[in-house]
């Protein structure tokens, strides 16, 4: 049995409406509605209240229900990863203050990073499990990581095509001279 359904079986065992229970667990009674025809999930948080109301284990509450168990561990994988990227930031923004305080020109140091930042995405190309990705990720995130790619990109790709203008401009030049 799914838990949307244990859930609806558990409200009529206490004799409640969509709306009693949603009161007690301080929710709209659409979200009770949208759990009850598994179109939702209940965070964790919801599921411990509800069990706790119901007078049923998490466990019985939640056994056999292999979606839910998926969609939990993908909540878990997203919190962690977005935790990392928020750490990854933070160290990112400290660095850049540190770079800033000793007056260092990031063009100067830009190459290293570059190169470092590069070898970063390949490895973590490897290490991806493409199949899972999007269990893991949501289309959002993955969107703005490519964007934030993109933007990271954007130099190196505007002073490739300049320096390739830039050398077919010299050729044609040495081509009328020569």
């Amino acid at each position: 049995m799914d838990l949307g359904t244990k859930i609806k079986v558990q409200r009529e065992k206490k004799n409640w409406s969509q709306q009693e229970l949603a009161d007690q667990i301080h929710i709209s009674r659409q979200s009770i509605s949208k759990w009850e025809q598994n179109k939702a999930v209940p965070s964790i948080t919801n599921i411990v209240m509800m069990s706790s109301l119901f007078n049923i284990s998490l466990d019985e509450l939640m056994k056999d229900d292999e979606s839910l168990v998926e969609k939990i561990d993908a909540q878990i994988k997203i919190a962690r990863s977005l935790r990392n990227i928020m750490i990854s930031v933070l160290i990112a923004f400290i660095l850049f203050i540190i770079i800033e305080s000793f007056h260092v020109n990031i063009y100067d140091i830009s190459e290293y990073f570059t190169d470092t930042a590069l070898l970063v995405v390949i490895i973590i190309m490897f290490k991806i499990d493409w199949h899972q990705l999007d269990k893991v990720i949501p289309r959002k995130i993955s969107l703005l990581i490519v964007v934030a790619l993109v933007l990271y990109l954007i130099p190196g790709i505007n002073d490739f095509v300049m320096s390739c203008i830039e050398g077919f401009k010299e050729a044609v030049k040495d081509s009328r001279n020569g």
